[in-house]
């Protein structure tokens, strides 16, 4: 068993290809075995966002603050999420999430086991049809 304090917790920017500017990313979890469950929480500031991307095992989204969007591969509208939201990430489900346009967004992810592989950024007209 581990506790990690969040005295322990240290924030970093993500590279660019896997967040557009304005993200910062926190390791809360790191995994224990190769390619075990791990957590991160994510700090958006407006309109910033991930670029697409799978995972080879499920993941979980916890919304504590703010508002944002998330957006699955084929749709072009998002989801519109909130604090308190939970959304469950099917392994190799292709999506992004992001900031609304004029709020803030703060998430915990945690992903059960594999990797995470990055795609293609979300374009700025992507991000726009999928707030209407």
């Amino acid at each position: 068993m581990r506790f990690v304090g969040e005295d322990q917790i240290k924030t970093t920017i993500p590279s660019r290809k896997r967040f557009t500017d304005g993200v910062w990313e926190a390791e809360i979890l790191d995994a224990v075995r190769e390619g075990g469950m791990r957590a991160h929480r994510f700090f958006y500031r407006p309109q910033a966002r991930s670029s697409w991307h799978t995972h080879d095992g499920e993941q979980a989204i916890l919304v504590l603050a703010g508002r944002g969007v998330l957006v699955r591969w084929g749709e072009s509208k998002g989801t519109e999420i909130g604090p308190g939201d939970w959304i469950h990430v099917e392994p190799g489900e292709k999506h992004w999430h992001g900031a609304a346009a004029d709020n803030t967004l703060v998430h915990i992810a945690v992903t059960a086991s594999g990797k995470t592989h990055w795609h293609e950024p979300v374009s700025d007209e992507e991000y726009r049809a999928s707030l209407e």
